[in-house]
């Protein structure tokens, strides 16, 4: 294998869940238990997932309100609540994107495949500024470019924005991985082009998806480092 590709949003950046925590109970007078938060992001990814299966790839609008909708109803809130917060999540999104967190370890991880041979890059869909979120991130100097769905026009899963970016790394789908985090988006798409898609799965709950899973990237990271060795 030659190549490691990554999703931004949910895979390499994390939402900041304390500042989604701080806008609900900012407006609720009650606040989510930042510790909750992983398992209630199952609810989100399902939520979009189901929006997809029926609606296609969906909006981002459409998108970001069955995600906060699904995950603030795992965390015990209630259609109304959703309603008289949603204004404050999306006011702070805009102040400062929330998918600003780097995953634990994800820095060391990159350095670590490129040090070992991988061509390390990322897909996204995006807004045309994932690279600046990287970098805010601490993680695109370890990447060696960045595909955004909203410069190149292109949103996954359609093949085309993969194949770009098989064509940019100079690899074949089969020398490639794709990791990410959202089943129809990231897992499809890839294995779609004949990339091999692992899903990001912290609670181990999806080992009925017929696809490699992770729980978290340093893990992958080190099977894929000791593959590179072993070869």
């Amino acid at each position: 294998m030659r190549a490691v590709f990554f999703d931004a949003g949910g895979t390499l950046i994390q939402i900041d869940h304390a500042r989604v925590a701080a806008a609900v109970g900012g407006v609720l007078g009650r606040a989510p238990s930042v510790h909750d938060f992983v398992a209630a992001e199952y609810a989100g990814r399902d939520a979009v997932e189901q929006l997809m299966a029926t609606n296609g790839t969906g909006t981002d609008d459409s998108r970001w309100n069955a995600h906060f909708r699904a995950l603030l109803a795992a965390l015990g809130f209630s259609e109304h609540e959703f309603d008289l917060v949603s204004a404050a999540i999306r006011a702070e999104h805009k102040r400062l994107h929330l998918w600003s967190v780097p995953a634990a370890g994800a820095a060391e991880t990159l350095a670590a495949l490129g040090r070992s041979g991988y061509v390390v890059a990322c897909i996204s869909n995006a807004d045309g500024t994932v690279d600046r979120l990287l970098e805010r991130a601490g993680l695109l100097e370890h990447l060696s470019f960045v595909v955004d769905s909203g410069l190149v026009g292109i949103e996954k899963p359609d093949p085309r924005i993969f194949r770009l970016a098989l064509e940019r790394a100079g690899v074949a789908a089969e020398e490639s991985y794709y990791v990410g985090d959202i089943y129809p988006v990231d897992v499809v798409g890839a294995h779609g082009v004949g990339m091999v898609p692992v899903l990001l799965d912290p609670l181990g709950r999806y080992g009925s998806r017929g696809c490699l899973t992770t729980p978290d990237i340093p893990t992958l990271g080190r099977r894929l480092v000791s593959a590179k060795h072993a070869a």
